[in-house]
């Protein structure tokens, strides 16, 4: 059985450094990967030189770039100065996915205070923007639900995604970030249903709720009900990426700002040890499913 979809890794949780992410995607047999943070700095203030070294050097090495994580619109709803900073760096952004040839833009729905009901048609009116501007670049804004943002999760997403309408705004759907959602969003089936037809984009992570909060764990130990949504993955025919964004340390947790701002050395230390269990968990739950789902083609 060949699964429609393909695997990649972010990669600064694996390293910040790009021959440590190509040493990893070797030995799983990766072909892409997603840009966050390289070099200790956020992707948009690396200098075009480097930038340029980086696309060469993915491109020798066979992978390709499947998304940029971007910061943008993690930032405050009502601050022009703030918002007009962003939409610069989301115009960064459109140039660096045209230098590393992806289409999508991973961005979010602004620091959340208050109701989100509230706050919807304003946050629809500069997603119609950021949507022209994707439109212009030729590129998509893969909207993340985050418990963060006024989108906490897949419910708000699709209603900003039908206030807004267009095809250059669609969905990253994680399901591992719905354990956080203060809504208590059901990652699957519920987020996946909220959100099915407008996924463009997946991220992998997983965890456990606890008395002490939630604690992230190896993809298909946790709470995400992953066989489930692989097998549903494969029956709607899904062909995009999934990207392992692993979020937790074996050795060290992951602090507050951290997961809201994951950039930089400190948050990829120890990353590479927990990124290989996330994905060898992740390879062995797929093949636990490929026989299930040869016998049921017999």
């Amino acid at each position: 059985m060949t699964w429609p979809f393909r695997l990649a890794v972010l990669t600064d949780e694996v390293s910040q450094d790009i021959e440590a992410v190509i040493r990893f995607c070797r030995d799983y047999k990766l072909e892409a990967v997603e840009l966050r943070s390289v070099d200790d700095q956020p992707l948009y203030k690396l200098p075009d030189e480097r930038i340029d070294e980086l696309a060469t050097r993915l491109q020798e090495a066979g992978l390709t770039v499947c998304g940029l994580s971007s910061p943008v619109f993690k930032c405050e709803l009502d601050d022009e100065a703030q918002i007009e900073e962003h939409l610069g760096i989301l115009q960064r952004y459109a140039e660096l996915a045209r230098r590393f040839g992806c289409r999508y833009v991973r961005g979010f729905s602004f620091w959340a205070h208050g109701p989100f009901d509230e706050a919807l048609p304003r946050i629809a009116e500069r997603l119609r923007g950021i949507a022209g501007m994707m439109e212009a670049a030729g590129l998509v804004y893969a909207l993340e639900f985050d418990p963060a943002v006024y989108a906490t999760n897949g419910a708000k997403v699709r209603l900003l995604l039908d206030a807004v309408a267009s095809p250059h705004l669609r969905a990253l759907y994680d399901p591992g970030n719905d354990l956080w959602d203060p809504d208590g969003e059901v990652p699957y089936p519920d987020g996946y249903e909220h959100l099915r037809g407008q996924i463009c984009h997946i991220h992998l992570k997983d965890a456990v709720r606890t008395a002490d909060g939630v604690q992230g764990v190896a993809i298909g130990e946790g709470e995400v009900d992953y066989r489930a949504l692989l097998l549903r993955l494969l029956a709607d025919g899904y062909d995009g990426y999934l990207v392992v964004e692993t979020h937790y340390r074996l050795r060290s947790q992951l602090t507050e700002e951290q997961l809201k701002r994951p950039s930089g050395s400190a948050f990829s230390e120890g990353g590479e040890e927990a990124s290989r269990e996330c994905m060898d968990s992740l390879l062995r739950l797929m093949e636990s499913i490929r026989p299930a789902t040869e016998q049921r083609r017999l």
